[in-house]
């Protein structure tokens, strides 16, 4: 859904621009290169029914994070921020070099933009999800300290 009011935005800019300039400029060629990438997300998104966010024994998964599960062993401090109506429950890991590596690149230079706003470059975005932050924020901690009492290091 995100990414479907990304490509309508993109749309009508290109539309507003095009009417208050009057020609096509370079932008908005730039612009028009990446409505076939945003379109593409776009219709990959629509027709993945998998679940976004899995927690179960072994950890956390989150599929936008393209990471793969994080173990409840690496996770040191769970803490949830709010950014302009978006929230974000940030894991602050033991190893978050080894994690962010098996990130696609994009992905990790988009979380540096994060750090800015105080957000763990590991965090879990919880807008659009059917649980709230408070819900999913209790229900990690609690893991954590669960795995923790089972594995004291």
């Amino acid at each position: 859904m995100q990414i479907m009011r990304a490509l309508l935005l993109i749309i009508v800019c290109l539309v507003v621009l095009y009417i208050y300039i009057g020609r096509v400029t370079p932008l908005m060629w730039l612009l028009i290169a990446t409505l076939p990438i945003v379109a593409f997300q776009a219709f990959r998104q629509m027709f993945d029914r998998r679940p976004c966010l899995i927690i179960d024994e072994a950890g956390v998964y989150d599929k936008r994070l393209r990471m793969g599960t994080i173990p409840w062993a690496d996770i040191k401090r769970v803490y949830a921020r709010g950014l302009a109506g978006a929230w974000f429950i940030c894991l602050d890991l033991a190893n978050v070099d080894e994690h962010l590596s098996r990130q696609p690149l994009h992905l990790r230079l988009s979380n540096q933009v994060w750090r800015i706003f105080a957000i763990a470059p590991i965090s879990i975005r919880v807008n659009y999800m059917d649980a709230s932050v408070d819900e999913l924020f209790e229900l990690i901690v609690s893991e954590v300290e669960r795995h923790r009492e089972m594995n004291p290091a």
